[in-house]
């Protein structure tokens, strides 16, 4: 097996940038989701889950400092006051944007009906150091995308509807990471812990690019898979790891 993508999502719930290499260790890539949209007044982080315009936006690293691009066209620092105006307009709700400080505790908005995008929002810890729904690193392979694109030949299977760090190519079809979970494997030198399923919600299933809105994704993947489509990683130790890889499954 081959890693042939990386990708890092400097703000979340907004589209990100790909990478050729990138540096990691147990806060997961160096620079992902270390900002986030937050409730002007409560500093509670929005999500696409509920406000899927979010994915309208997109953000990247230039010079080390985060870039923002909204749906305008036009290009801002992070926490410039032009992104938290565009911001505010395009959800409809007084916002800013914050970054991952250890001394303020991290909560999102999250719809009751995660698959569905629906219902009144709650409130959600992950105790994370960053703005992670729950784990700092995401894996998917071209194994579950095929086996999704088998069950849904009139819908777009693409990577992107996913968001994973590291997307791995494989010969195989199927939800061949089911079986990964409490195993170890290789990233090129880095070792990490496959410790989790990734469970999916509605966010598989919004426009995002050229992706349309497709609730179809997220319905199949609840009914053939419980909703898992993907791993959560763990790193056993800190490295660099770059696109073409070999990744390796260790017993």
């Amino acid at each position: 097996m081959e890693l042939t993508e990386i990708w890092r999502y400097p703000v979340k719930s907004m589209l990100g940038e790909s990478l050729e290499q990138a540096n990691i260790g147990p806060g997961g890539i160096e620079g992902d989701r270390r900002w986030a949209v937050v409730d002007a007044e409560s500093g509670v982080s929005l999500s696409a889950k509920r406000y899927p315009d979010l994915l309208r936006c997109r953000a990247w690293t230039r010079d080390s400092e985060v870039m923002i691009s909204l749906p305008d066209g036009g290009e801002y620092l992070v926490d410039s006051a032009e992104v938290a105006s565009g911001l505010s307009d395009l959800l409809g709700r007084r916002v800013t944007t914050r970054s991952a400080d250890a001394t303020e505790t991290i909560q999102h908005e999250f719809p009751t009906a995660v698959t569905k995008g629906e219902g009144e929002p709650f409130l959600y810890e992950p105790k994370t150091e960053a703005f992670f729904d729950c784990a700092p690193l995401q894996l998917l392979t071209s194994a579950t995308l095929a086996k999704l694109q088998q069950r849904l030949p009139d819908s777009i299977v693409h990577r992107a509807r996913f968001r994973p760090n590291f997307l791995i190519e494989t010969s195989e079809i199927g939800f061949i990471e089911n079986d990964w979970v409490n195993k170890n494997l290789t990233l090129g030198a880095l070792r990490c812990q496959v410790y989790d399923d990734t469970r999916r919600c509605i966010m598989v299933a919004l426009a995002q690019g050229d992706l349309p809105r497709d609730t179809n994704v997220i319905q199949m993947i609840l009914k053939i898979n419980e909703g898992r489509a993907g791993v959560a990683l763990k790193t056993m130790d800190s490295g660099t790891v770059r696109c073409g890889a070999k990744v390796e499954l260790l017993a």
